[in-house]
């Protein structure tokens, strides 16, 4: 396998790789610019009013109904509080308490904003020149890249990696049109991903993006660590 900087080409310094969750193509779930604008098939669950925690319109039809019921903290038995939020104790039953919780944990992974994706880069071909011809023994590998759409076309694009309270990569971008809804963007970081291309716990950094001089996108949680297999 060709050595990582001569794939990736970038310096040797650069040898970590970022992991996250992958994702799909999606639009999202309502228009606008902001931070927290939800992936197409998402919704915010309006648990209260700030409750802008992205998650599928049965989930949210859920919350309404549990919201209209008037049970509050005091639970029969059988019940337990949601606890969609912090002070959240409307009673529901346990499986809605399990699926507020696992929203809650996967909610920055619904973003119209940030989605964290992947680049395959199969080996170079064969080449050949005259009568000498040459292949190389590099492998396929993947690099993380982030992607957003639903902003404002020919908005400015911030996106920035925070590892241990440092940007350890930062790149601008301009959104534009393409396949995706709305103003979007996509960036490849160069970075390998370790594992043969894989989204893996645990996580040590996180990205954000902004729009302009806008505010930051809520952070999504990423690992940044060096590759043991490279």
């Amino acid at each position: 396998m060709k050595t990582w900087v001569k794939a990736s080409g970038m310096a040797a310094a650069g040898f970590l790789a970022v992991t996250a969750i992958g994702a799909s193509p999606a639009g999202a779930s309502r228009a606008g610019s902001s931070p927290d604008t939800c992936r197409t098939g998402y919704v915010w669950r309006g648990a209260q009013n700030s409750d802008h925690v992205c998650v599928t319109p049965a989930a949210r039809d859920r919350t309404a109904r549990e919201n209209a019921t008037g049970v509050w903290h005091a639970c029969t038995q059988g019940f337990v509080w949601r606890e969609a939020y912090r002070g959240d104790f409307r009673c529901v039953v346990p499986s809605s308490r399990t699926q507020a919780r696992l929203d809650n944990e996967v909610a920055p992974y619904r973003l119209a904003w940030v989605i964290m994706t992947r680049t395959r880069h199969d080996p170079d071909s064969t080449s050949c020149d005259g009568g000498s011809c040459s292949t190389t023994n590099e492998s396929t590998y993947y690099t993380a890249g982030v992607r957003g759409y639903y902003l404002a076309p020919g908005a400015r694009v911030s996106v920035k990696i925070v590892a241990d309270g440092a940007t350890v990569w930062s790149k601008i971008a301009y959104a534009g049109a393409g396949k995706d809804p709305g103003g979007n963007y996509s960036l490849d970081t160069g970075n390998v991903l370790c594992g043969g291309g894989t989204f893996a716990k645990p996580y040590n950094a996180y990205v954000q993006v902004r729009e302009n001089d806008g505010p930051w996108s809520p952070r999504v949680p990423i690992s940044y660590r060096k590759c043991n297999n490279l």
